[in-house]
């Protein structure tokens, strides 16, 4: 086992500890007759700290456990005697004040922890790799300067083979806030510049498009695991619309319009799709740019990519109005052979693509379904949402009559189930008391995506996607669509929340 997989195994163990021997400190400072073993545990905890320190990195939550440790090692760096004779008083609220500190950062733990990533299930190991592109046939309109090229952050996610270079954070320091700093130490399951993996290849090529205002690792639990069964992940931060990105020059980008031009609330329907297609036409650029990037990587000898990608086959997939965009990219490049769509509307003509590029969407479901909204009731935003609602279904079912693919309706998942998102704060348990578990989504996206893009990729036939076959999964509602027929519709019933077991 190399460090850095010991090092993430642990973090919280050794975090866990740190806390456990501040609090046996406070309680031996506070019995006479074991006052003694303070100092060794205090001993122990410095040792563990400088542990989690240099092996682990630390973060905001533990600031209340260190200083509470160095709280303890002062008053413990005080002779005996003057603490006895000069601060007798002094001794229980130390005491008290060490063991608060430490219950504060296992708190914060518990709201906010240093979530693990679920482990891919493919053969492949998993690299990954940030690069920078400048697209100069483009100009930025989002920019300070006019005139500025298009400038784009990419992160690759691809089957590799074993390395020992370090395990990659979940986000770079720099892209992070305050509040999320803690992902800058937070490890996934891939290895930074990994080496590309020798045999198997060359592998096909997916690009991944982030929500409105998300981030390329927003579904780190999909890329890594669709790495590891041999594609090539792009997943890209479409600057100035992402949440936040570093450009070269230690330039910080953040979502600079926020989710106000799309506010139904504050927009008509027209303004609002109007605001999308603009943007969601930069976006395939983006798309297309990338693709063609890789493409030139793939024949440059030169290159850690010569020979080992195939850009001709390759699938778009993305959440929200990312996935809006991977549909789209269908419509203006044939090399994309299907696309996928996860709980996004649709945006663009979908019918301007030839009927090979099946698509599949997928669907939360809320839980115990969702009544129609009585007109009479809604307001203006309601109205828009609705509209905007009806639009979609129609325009998707056209779509997937006109063309074939599938609709994977998953019940009791909500918008920001499909990303990484369940993973954050376990506080979803109580405040969404009848959703899926994180694990149970996870496993269910996973499955679909992989299935759909090894079935209209690599022409393969999973069992998962047979016609006629009902879904291993009771969560689960899918319709197979194919091309100029009618939905057949091979389910399983979306049972009540308290049937879900």
């Amino acid at each position: 086992m190399s460090p850095d997989e010991y090092s993430r195994q642990v973090m919280r163990l050794f975090e866990v500890i740190l806390i456990a021997t501040l609090i046996a400190a406070a309680a031996a400072q506070m019995t006479k007759s074991a006052a003694s073993w303070s100092r060794t545990f205090a001993v122990l905890g410095v040792l563990v700290a400088i542990w989690h320190v240099l092996h682990e990195g630390t973060h905001w939550q533990m600031f209340p456990a260190l200083a509470g440790l160095v709280l303890l090692v002062a008053w413990l760096l005080i002779p005996a005697s003057r603490r006895a004779s000069r601060y007798p008083s002094m001794r229980n609220p130390v005491a008290i004040a060490v063991a608060l500190l430490s219950v504060t950062t296992f708190g914060l733990l518990l709201i906010v922890p240093m979530f693990t990533l679920p482990k891919p299930t493919g053969p492949y190991p998993v690299g990954t790799r940030i690069i920078y592109l400048k697209d100069s046939s483009r100009t930025e309109d989002k920019a300070e300067k006019p005139g500025t090229a298009r400038e784009l952050v990419v992160q690759l996610w691809y089957p590799a083979d074993p390395s020992n270079n370090h395990l990659a954070a979940y986000e770079r320091k720099s892209e992070t806030i305050p509040l999320t700093s803690y992902r800058s130490v937070l490890w996934t399951n891939s290895r930074e510049d990994a080496p590309v993996a020798a045999q198997g290849g060359p592998f096909p090529v997916l690009l991944f498009n982030h929500g409105w205002a998300g981030r390329r690792t927003q579904d780190t639990f999909l890329t890594e695991d669709l790495a590891s069964h041999g594609y090539v992940v792009a997943s890209i931060d479409h600057t100035y619309n992402s949440s936040r990105v570093e450009l070269p020059g230690d330039r910080i980008v953040d979502d600079i319009d926020g989710s106000d031009p799309i506010d139904t609330n504050l927009h008509s329907v027209g303004e609002i799709t109007e605001t999308w297609n603009k943007e969601l036409n930069k976006w395939v650029a983006d798309e297309v740019f990338i693709l063609n990037t890789l493409q030139s990587d793939n024949l440059d000898q030169k290159s850690p990519w010569y020979g080992r990608l195939d850009t001709q086959r390759a699938g778009a997939l993305g959440h929200s109005f990312g996935g809006a965009a991977a549909v789209q990219m269908c419509s203006v490049d044939a090399r994309i052979q299907s696309a996928v769509n996860m709980d996004g509307w649709t945006f663009g003509d979908l019918r301007q693509r030839p009927a090979n590029q099946p698509t599949m969407f997928l669907y939360g479901v809320a839980a115990g379904g969702s009544l129609p909204p009585d007109p009479g009731t809604m307001g203006a935003a309601a109205h828009a949402e609705a509209e905007l609602n009806a639009t979609d279904r129609n325009e998707v079912d056209t779509s997937l009559r006109q063309f074939g693919g599938y609709k994977v309706s998953i019940s009791n998942t909500a918008h920001m189930d499909f990303t990484d998102h369940p993973l954050v704060s376990p506080w979803r348990r109580w405040t969404q008391p009848d959703h899926i578990s994180p694990a149970r989504i996870e496993t269910i996206v996973r499955a679909y995506v992989l299935a759909f893009f090894d079935q209209t990729i690599r022409e393969t036939k999973p069992p998962l996607l047979e016609s006629g076959t009902s879904s291993p999964f009771r969560e689960v509602k899918i319709e197979h669509w194919s091309p100029e027929s009618k939905a057949a519709s091979v389910e399983t019933a979306l049972k009540p929340p308290h049937l879900l077991q």
